[in-house]
């Protein structure tokens, strides 16, 4: 791993090294030192926005993450809540069970009892006696059960609740039956209009699998698209960056323009350029001939004196001098030439090249 990382650095640094040399580059050879920087700065621009968008990326995904973490954490809470909710519950019972099982004992008067039976022998469930009224037999006699264990403490009031209650529970039995009948009907025309819904959303979804058969030759998951739709924030943040992308996408095309504009410049001045080498090359050619044309005529002419003959041939050599000046000016000013279409990418084929030959 220590290998591993000292190469990932050396590596790291070699690519500092080689930004670092492309950085000290100057511009390229007949390129605009203005345009070449503005250049490089949309570059570096364009660099920071990538940057940028790298960054709110990251952000987002961690977001995603965090997001995936409290929904964990939320579903872990529910499911606790839920558990703590129930054995809350089965404490409760399980109380209330308890209590109900602890046995009181407490004291009653005698008038305060009304459990009495009647007359005989006939211990705990005996029958009393009633006249023809439906009251109680004058010589009936009343006692007190032998056992109280099957008994129940209850307020009289409590008593005649329970027997008004009755009466209630007959009557709500009546009124639920009634409304058991009608919901049994509702619920049999419920059922008749969905099924008739059913069948018509089966129509639908035939019709709209082949109208998406007949458009994309497939059936196209609409609820999968739904749920891969960015959320508010990230398409807030596409927004923004569509925005900035947008913004520098105009200037960028000024730029171009600006560059565009500064070759087509470049290119007029480089055709005069070429045009005033043509005249230069071409009076050039002229002054030979009629250096050649005087030195054939003052060949032909007979002088005893060999000063002039020396003055000529100081005259030679300086014109020889200008001549090869002239020449080498011309052969730089081609190669510069030369040099700036082939970065272009394209041949160069000049009229000077082409001039030259007829008159060679």
């Amino acid at each position: 791993e220590d290998e591993e990382e000292e190469e990932e650095e050396s590596e790291m640094e070699s690519d500092e090294d080689d930004d670092e040399m492309e950085d000290d580059v100057g511009p390229p050879a007949g390129c605009d030192v203005q345009t070449y920087e503005s250049v490089i700065d949309i570059r570096e621009k364009r660099l920071d926005m990538e940057d940028a968008l790298q960054d709110i990326q990251r952000a987002v995904d961690e977001l995603k993450k965090t997001h995936k973490s409290l929904l964990a954490d939320e579903k872990r809470i529910d499911k606790e809540q839920k558990q703590t909710e129930a054995e809350i519950q089965q404490f409760q019972t399980d109380k209330q069970r308890k209590l109900n099982q602890v046995e009181i004992v407490f004291g009653l008067r005698l008038s305060q009892v009304q459990c009495l039976e009647g007359g005989g022998d006939s211990g705990v469930g005996g029958s009393v006696e009633l006249d023809a009224s439906g009251g109680r037999a004058r010589g009936a006699r009343e006692r007190l059960p032998k056992e109280l264990t099957k008994h129940v403490v209850f307020t009289q009031e409590g008593l005649h609740r329970l027997m008004s209650r009755i009466t209630e529970l007959h009557q709500e039995i009546r009124e639920v039956k009634s409304s058991h009948k009608q919901l049994q009907r509702d619920f049999r025309v419920r059922k008749k209009e969905k099924n008739q819904a059913m069948q018509h959303i089966e129509d639908l979804q035939a019709k709209f699998q082949d109208i998406q058969m007949l458009k994309f030759g497939q059936i196209v998951d609409l609820d999968l698209i739904e749920r891969s739709a960015p959320d508010k924030y990230v398409q807030e943040l596409r927004e923004k960056v569509a925005e900035a992308e947008v913004e520098h996408r105009r200037k960028l095309a000024e730029w171009e323009k600006r560059i565009e504009k500064q070759k087509r410049d470049m290119a007029k001045i480089t055709c005069e350029n070429t045009s005033l080498m043509e005249q230069i090359v071409s009076m050039g050619y002229s002054q030979m001939q009629l250096d050649a044309a005087l030195n054939a005529r003052i060949a032909n002419v007979t002088v005893n004196d060999t000063e002039p003959l020396v003055e000529l041939r100081e005259m030679e050599r300086e014109r020889m001098k200008d001549l090869l000046t002239l020449q080498s000016k011309e052969i730089a000013m081609l190669q510069a030439e030369i040099n700036l279409f082939r970065k272009k990418g394209g041949h160069i084929y000049t009229t000077v090249t082409a001039n030259r030959a007829p008159a060679r």
